[in-house]
């Protein structure tokens, strides 16, 4: 999350605009108090930055800009941190996502009945997008929930809807390129649909003395998935393990890719996403296999 993705739309803005990662709160480095601001996006920073920013004696009026309906969690179930409520291991993955999928839409009801754009999928078929306060905003009027952008048009925007709405500011919360400057190798520079697969998301085929940790979105938890990943790098680096050869990684990675990603709908945000508990799993077994495999060569 180091390389800002910025839309393109027709026209111009002549207000102030900045991407949500240059957003530090309401009055550094932009003072938006009294202001029309537009926040544009669905993702975990717009609902932070939106709800922030809808506080009355801030912003003159806070709007939302989706182009997609998302499913807002909350960050709380049964009184304890969502990420608690998971699915047990044994359970199939399918059967689990479809009892959270249920339970989700009984406790949340439709988004749409909050004036929010309907999804175009089912919860956890995108990438969660957690608040507590967001839809509560929303709900009392503090945040104005608008559609996608059409164009820009001088001091505000056209929606698709054929609306127009007069901004002072835009904060753009569009998500991150998966980008590498200090490679010159094309083969280490990721498509521009965000794209880069790796064996166990940490090797490319072809680059066994190269190892990219913490470079995935899983769920539920990033705190310590590089501290995981870190256990095969150091046993391979050591002697300990071997890694697999080009053609095998290729079929992990395929496999990998069906396994983490087919039940998303296609977009950009989930080029690296994984399920934390089934990757850790993994890739125990695999580091097991990886260390027969020296012994034999050995």
């Amino acid at each position: 999350h180091w390389d800002p993705r910025l839309p393109d739309y027709p026209g111009e803005f002549s207000g102030y605009q900045t991407h949500s990662h240059a957003y530090t709160d309401p009055f550094e480095p932009h003072d938006y108090r009294g202001k029309r601001v537009m926040v544009v996006g669905g993702g975990n920073s717009a609902m932070d930055v939106s709800s922030e920013l809808a506080i009355r004696s801030i912003t003159e009026r806070l709007f939302s800009s989706m182009r997609r309906g998302v499913w807002v969690l909350s960050k709380y179930a049964n009184g304890q941190p969502a990420d608690k409520a998971a699915m047990p291991a044994w359970m199939p993955q399918k059967l689990g996502r479809k009892i959270a999928q249920r339970m989700i839409k009984k406790r949340l009801g439709r988004m749409e009945d909050y004036g929010l754009p309907k999804p175009d999928h089912e919860p956890l078929e995108g990438h969660p997008t957690v608040s507590e306060e967001f839809l509560a905003r929303v709900g009392s009027g503090d945040i104005l929930p608008k559609g996608a952008i059409e164009r820009l048009d001088g001091d505000g925007v056209i929606f698709a809807d054929g609306s127009r709405e007069e901004l002072d500011a835009i904060i753009w919360a569009t998500g991150y390129k998966i980008s590498f400057p200090f490679f010159s190798d094309p083969a280490l520079t990721p498509g521009e649909d965000n794209a880069f697969p790796l064996f166990k998301r940490m090797v490319k085929p072809g680059y066994d003395n190269l190892f990219f940790l913490g470079l995935a979105q899983p769920l539920p938890t990033l705190v310590n998935f590089a501290e995981q990943q870190s256990k095969l790098v150091a046993a391979a680096l050591t002697g300990d393990y071997a890694l697999p050869g080009e053609q095998e990684m290729a079929r992990a990675i395929a496999e990998d890719e069906k396994l983490y990603l087919s039940h998303f709908y296609e977009s950009k945000r989930h080029t690296i996403q994984v399920d934390f508990g089934t990757y850790v799993r993994d890739l125990m077994k695999e580091m097991a296999r990886g260390s027969k495999h020296r012994r034999w060569m050995l």
